[in-house]
């Protein structure tokens, strides 16, 4: 009899249309993933078997989920997160339970969590230096919506912590002097009763361009009644060389040519990158005399640099590894005020930790450790991020012999020791250089070449103003000069130097350290590292092409933005972006055989295997799409039409069932 058989087909029909039902009921679910019924005949178990044998009906073999990519519609929340392809969001519920969605339709939680409904979305996130901590278990992403806090510039740990200035310096600007212009010889009586080739010899200091001292000796020869020849000497070398006009006196006396002499020298500066630049300087006479009553009078320079010196430490390192104790000696030479050569020694040693001792000695003297009013050298001290934060510059005197018509007298000079770092390396020497360079005034562009200005922030997350003026002072070699907070301009060690190719070559970072101006709270001296990375000197105007750094006032969140590869970034009040954590993914070898737990979750299974973990947009994981969600991916029309033939196949069993009815009557009424 057929009663077995409709009464399975029915049953089946029966399945069919619930399937079918709970597709459409979820035709807009997001994120769901419709489900397709599927049959198997049965027959029934014998020991043997014939040709004529009939099943017994069909029953429902499984209804297996269809997980085919459902169409992405944009939304109005950055929060709503849709997966192109392939993978599935791991969600923690409260009891800590791993469950799987595709839906992504997220918020935040009173806590910050990024969750659906009550469950967590999981991922990697980031540690305090903004780095993702990836070889953790994905653990629940929390967005903090309290202020960030401030951050001084070169206070992040990352490897160029600090300022990054990338510019172009114009190879076309001239050359602006920082150094001599005019020396006068000042109440000199040349001696009218002299026979020829009697001599009256002087000795000065001079600057050139870059602010480097040179000794100049400047001689007057007799060559004849009332006629003296000018020759000078620069740095001992290359003999005297007589300058193109010689002094006349008239017969009583008076200076009648010669007052003004042009001199010139080509200047190898001290480091061979930086060129040969012309030295023009004029020698001045005015006011000499040819008289019965000698005297030599004496020798001034009309420029602040010749006046002023400063010993500079660039480009050294100190090991923070050395143990106390430990000394480094940096040596050099410098001029006095009359131009006699005099040696330096300046050492710092070791006292505790990143705490060094100074000391200077001059002429192979005996260690000085006071500043000109007796009072101890402060230490030396540097940050965690081996950055100088105290004991520069060092306050030194010198009292320096007579020599030769120019009388002894007293120097008071500064040894800077900005460029002194202490950071996690190996000692290197640096360079000890002895220069000075008057101020820029900031209001007179002439001083200067090139400025630009920079905000930086101290440990409070207040801004400040650093500008940089640079000035080329010779050929590929241009000085750097800063101001913070309008403040005089102070003169940085080194120079910034290129090739013939305009390519850096040489003072491609500065440590640099500022005191926060009073009234503050916050820690004082400001000190980071400078980097000019990418700088060039070609023919073309000065621009500024990259800017940064890493400081930044306090802030808080203003917004979110989630990228394709899942990265999670917090904007910030303060102009910040911070990488909070990166969404992940999970991937399944039979995506089929995860149980359903409703609410758009799955559980992993046995079935399933185990979940596969990766990032979005790597190996076969989908990317992510924010501000949009994933429809559902049924197709109504296809499931209407499986209505009706679940309706139709229905119908056909249960007019099976009434056929055999129809029989069964026939033979009971059989007589």
């Amino acid at each position: 009899m057929g009663f077995q058989q409709g009464l399975s087909g029915l049953n089946s029909a029966s399945k069919f249309l619930d399937v079918v039902g709970n597709n459409v009921a979820n035709a807009n679910t997001v994120g769901f993933k419709g489900s397709r019924a599927e049959f198997a005949d049965v027959y029934a178990n014998t020991l043997a078997s014939t040709n004529v044998q009939v099943g017994i009906g069909g029953r429902t073999s499984n209804v297996a989920q269809q997980f085919a990519q459902g169409n992405i519609t944009a939304t109005n929340n950055p929060l709503d997160i849709a997966i192109q392809g392939n993978g599935f969001f791991r969600m923690i519920d409260p009891a800590g339970t791993y469950s799987y969605a595709r839906n992504g339709q997220f918020q935040l939680d009173r806590n910050g969590f990024i969750v659906n409904g009550n469950h967590k979305l999981a991922g990697y996130l980031a540690n305090s230096d903004g780095q993702l901590v990836t070889g953790a278990t994905p653990a629940a992403i929390q967005i903090q919506t309290a202020n960030i806090g401030a951050q001084a510039t070169g206070g992040s740990a990352l490897a160029d912590a600090g300022l990054t200035l990338g510019m172009n310096f114009d190879a076309r600007a001239p050359i602006v002097t920082r150094g001599t212009s005019t020396v006068s010889i000042n109440g000199a009586q040349l001696n009218n009763a002299a026979p020829v080739g009697t001599t009256t010899s002087y000795q000065t200091r001079v600057a050139d361009s870059t602010g480097q001292f040179h000794t100049l000796d400047v001689r007057l020869t007799k060559v004849a009644a009332n006629t003296w020849a000018a020759a000078t000497q620069l740095d001992g070398a290359g003999g005297f060389a007589d300058t193109a006009t010689p002094l006349v006196f008239t017969a009583t006396g008076q200076l009648q040519s010669g007052a003004s002499q042009a001199v010139s020298y080509p200047i190898n500066s001290p480091a061979p990158a930086y060129g040969t630049t012309p030295f023009n300087f004029n020698l001045n006479f005015s006011g000499a005399l040819e008289s019965g009553t000698p005297a030599p009078g004496t020798v001034t320079v009309n420029d602040t640099g010749a006046q002023n010196t400063t010993i500079a430490i660039s480009n050294s390192n100190l090991d923070a590894a050395d143990p106390v104790g430990t000394p480094h000696t940096y040596s050099g030479q410098f001029r006095d005020p009359n131009g006699a050569l005099h040696t330096i020694d300046v050492t710092v040693t070791k006292t505790a930790a990143n705490t060094w001792a100074s000391s200077y000695s001059i002429d192979g003297g005996a260690p000085i450790t006071t500043a000109p009013d007796g009072s101890p050298l402060s230490p030396v001290l540097f940050n965690a991020n081996g950055q100088l934060i105290g004991g520069s510059p060092v306050a030194a005197n010198f009292a320096y012999p007579a020599n030769g018509s120019q009388p002894a007298g007293s120097m008071t000079f500064e040894i800077n020791l900005s460029g002194l770092t202490q950071e996690a390396s190996a000692f290197t020497a640096g360079v000890l250089e002895t220069r000075s360079t008057p101020s820029v005034v900031p209001s007179d562009p002439t001083s200067y070449t090139h400025s630009t200005s920079a905000t930086v922030y101290d440990s409070q997350g207040i801004a400040h103003t650093l500008t940089f003026y640079f000035t080329k002072v010779a050929v590929n070699a241009w000085e750097v000069q800063t101001s913070f907070d309008g403040a005089e301009p102070v003169t940085q060690p080194g120079y910034v130097t290129f090739d013939a190719a305009g390519k850096m070559n040489g003072g491609t970072q500065f440590a640099y350290t500022s005191p926060v101006p009073s009234p503050s709270g916050a820690q004082t001296p400001l000190a980071f590292t400078t980097y000019f990375d990418g700088t060039t000197q070609f023919g073309n105007q000065f621009g500024v092409n990259e800017l940064s750094q890493d400081g930044y006032a306090d802030g808080n969140i203003t917004g979110l933005s989630i990228g394709d590869d899942g990265i999670i970034l917090g904007r910030y009040s303060n102009g910040q972006n911070r990488l909070i954590g990166q969404i992940t993914l999970f991937n399944f070898a039979n995506p089929q055989g995860l149980q359903p737990l409703g609410d758009n979750r799955w559980a992993e299974s046995f079935a399933s295997n185990q979940a596969r973990l990766g990032t979005p947009g790597t190996s076969d994981f989908g990317t992510l799409e924010s501000g949009a969600v994933e429809d559902s991916n049924i197709d109504l029309t296809k499931e209407l039409v499986d209505m009706i033939t679940a309706q139709r196949t229905y119908q056909a069993n249960a007019q099976t069932i009434k056929t055999q009815d129809s029989i069964l009557q026939t033979l009971v009424n059989l007589r």
